[in-house]
């Protein structure tokens, strides 16, 4: 038997004013996500612990692949690495290096907002030495996120790799218009070093070239190296052993391919389009093709939150018509010519477009094809989620559900 999910990711809200009080799941137009509410089963699924944990698609990707984040997320900037096929020593820390721009000591804008990454990446390796880290070696990531893996020993046991374990520092998306020194980096030493670290980068960018240049254009300048993100290369179960199928995860996220690498799963990048409809079709066109190669494939369209994360609920509801025409449709049609199969549609996390951040709120998930079918048609919405019967309180047992409730043998 086949399997899928697609993941329209990021894409439950809460109701809002623009939309006439509905949320973007019950605004936009999705036939095909229409059609698995009249035929499948719907549910409602917590797929993140509300305090333990960062909210966000690594994380969520995690607990759906079957693993307690609470105990296996070890931070976003290690999965982030491995997704980019950069290798960290077992033990040493890697973190995420964003540059922001803080105005008047309020972050207004972070990674590519406040930076082109052709840019970003020069001035990332002209702060490597200002930022007192020896050994500490720096990859480009996506856009303006950059990865550092910091392989210095710690002084007191050489043995070791310097310890970040006691660190607390905030995405940059979490603290968006609020002011810098009210979420400095914590946490004993480490932190205080962290802290020195952004000092010594507004130093730095002070007199940059590219700052200097941006101001003469009446551009902003951007005035900080911020680091979160913190964490090491954690050890996961097989997930071929825990599930007994071979699987796919198809995602442009690095973070979200690197939980998938490091659980011994295939990671495909797609390619990019030449526009939003471009990619998508092209996200389609993959997760078909895997589907003839593997139990399962997963595929993550990630525009919704990316929607949300800019605020804008309009892009948001377009986000949710496109993925179900581009993506959930093809998938859909391919595994029907197959027979028996599963096909799962979750937003999987949500990202508010009031809040312009991801949240752990409770999210919808639909599952049609063998053997669940609903008791009563439902639309896939927020709503009614909270009112059905079937809830999955933790995350990381919906892949269970998925795979195996009145599966034979």
């Amino acid at each position: 038997m086949k399997y899928a999910i697609v993941i329209l990711g990021g894409a439950a809200d809460r109701p809002a004013d623009a939309l006439g009080g509905r949320t973007p799941l019950e605004a936009a137009r999705a036939p095909e996500l229409a059609r698995m509410g009249q035929t499948g089963r719907l549910g409602r699924v917590t797929m993140l612990p509300p305090d333990d944990v960062e909210p966000g698609a690594d994380a969520a990707i995690l607990a759906l692949l079957g693993y307690d984040p609470a105990s296996a997320y070890t931070g976003r900037a290690p999965l982030t690495a491995a997704g980019l096929g950069i290798d960290i020593p077992q033990g040493a820390w890697a973190m995420h290096l964003s540059l922001i721009t803080a105005t008047f000591g309020v972050l207004t804008a972070y990674d590519d907002q406040a930076l082109p990454a052709a840019e970003s990446r020069s001035i990332v390796h002209d702060l490597l030495p200002e930022l007192d880290l020896p050994d500490a070696v720096i990859h480009p990531g996506p856009g303006s996120m950059h990865v550092l893996i910091d392989e210095g020993k710690d002084p007191q046991e050489p043995t070791r790799y310097r310890d970040w374990s006691s660190v607390v520092s905030a995405p940059p998306s979490v603290i968006l218009n609020q002011p810098i020194r009210s979420h400095l980096p914590v946490g004993d030493v480490p932190g205080e070093r962290l802290q020195r670290l952004i000092a010594q980068s507004a130093v730095a960018l002070e007199g940059h070239d590219i700052n200097t240049a941006r101001i003469e254009m009446g551009e902003t300048p951007v005035t900080h190296l911020w680091p979160w993100g913190l964490g090491t290369k954690p050890k996961l179960k097989p997930w071929s052993k825990m599930f007994g199928k071979s699987a796919a995860v198809i995602s442009a996220d690095p973070s979200v391919r690197g939980v998938a690498q490091l659980a011994g799963i295939d990671a495909l990048e797609p390619m990019s389009g030449s526009d939003l409809v471009g990619s998508l079709i092209r996200l389609g066109s993959d997760a078909v093709d895997a589907i003839g190669l593997y139990d399962l494939v997963i595929v993550h369209a990630d525009t919704p939150a990316l929607a949300g994360l800019d605020g804008n609920i309009a892009n948001k509801v377009s986000a949710i018509s496109l993925i179900d025409q581009h993506v959930l449709r093809p998938v859909a049609q391919a595994l029907s010519a197959r027979g028996e199969h599963r096909l799962m549609a979750t937003p999987l996390y949500a990202t508010p477009a009031d809040d312009r951040r991801d949240d752990p709120m409770p999210v919808p998930f639909i599952i049609t094809g063998y053997k669940m079918a609903g008791v009563v048609p439902r639309a896939v919405t927020e709503e009614s989620a909270e009112q059905c019967d079937l809830k999955v309180p933790y995350g990381y047992e919906l892949m269970e559900y998925l795979l195996k409730s009145g599966v034979r043998g």
